[in-house]
């Protein structure tokens, strides 16, 4: 949703939060925690990273199921 109006903000929050039927607050609060994520939400992220990386410099083995296709 906020990904739409980045897009288009030519659109309008109001008028598209209305359509959608979202609560302005609501919409408010997701742009919030963009800027200013909680901690679960950082570290989720920074986990994410090191096992992107231990993946990556596996070859892409590393975690795979045996006879996936990657």
């Amino acid at each position: 949703m906020t990904a739409l109006l980045d897009e288009h903000p030519h659109l309008g929050v109001e008028p598209v939060l209305r359509e959608l039927n979202i609560p302005s607050a609501t919409y408010y609060r997701w742009r919030q925690a963009e800027r200013k994520p909680c901690e679960r939400r950082r570290r989720d992220a920074e986990l994410t990273s090191m096992i992107r990386q231990v993946h990556d410099e596996s070859g892409g083995i590393y975690g795979s199921m045996p006879g996936s296709v990657a």
